[in-house]
């Protein structure tokens, strides 16, 4: 007696949730701190260049950080920016972003200063952009 009340009760729950439909055009999930593929695809037509993409999809990413960001660049500082990487290779800072095309991109992450630091040395106190590539 047990398992057919099991079983209409389990049909009961089942059916609506089985026969619910699907979005033809699924919601992209979207993380903070990375830029995914299909992200890029969807502005691949109106960026160039990833700047451009960055710049549209997660300006944070280029914002300046650190003390000297506060305005305490009276001391002659210059303002941290955070720094390109591509492939594991270090390119310069956030305008090497504009030197690369958006064709061969697969992902593009931010990294915090404090991971930066500890993966690739001194030099990234603004934090560092990681590029994929396909």
């Amino acid at each position: 007696m047990r398992v057919p009340v099991f079983l209409a009760a389990f049909a009961l729950i089942a059916v609506p949730v089985l026969a619910q439909d699907k979005p033809d055009n699924p919601k992209i999930r979207r993380q903070t701190n990375v830029i995914s593929f299909e992200e890029i695809e969807a502005v691949r037509d109106q960026a160039t260049d990833l700047w451009t993409v960055v710049q549209r999809l997660r300006p944070q990413f280029l914002r300046p950080r650190g003390a000297a960001s506060f305005g305490n660049n009276r001391s002659g500082n210059t303002v941290p920016v955070a720094q390109v990487v591509i492939d594991g290779v270090h390119r310069g800072d956030v305008q090497a972003l504009r030197q690369l095309s958006t064709q061969s991109v697969k992902e593009i992450r931010y990294m915090s200063a404090a991971d930066a630091t500890t993966r690739f040395g001194t030099g990234f106190d603004a934090g560092a952009i990681i590029v994929i590539t396909r």
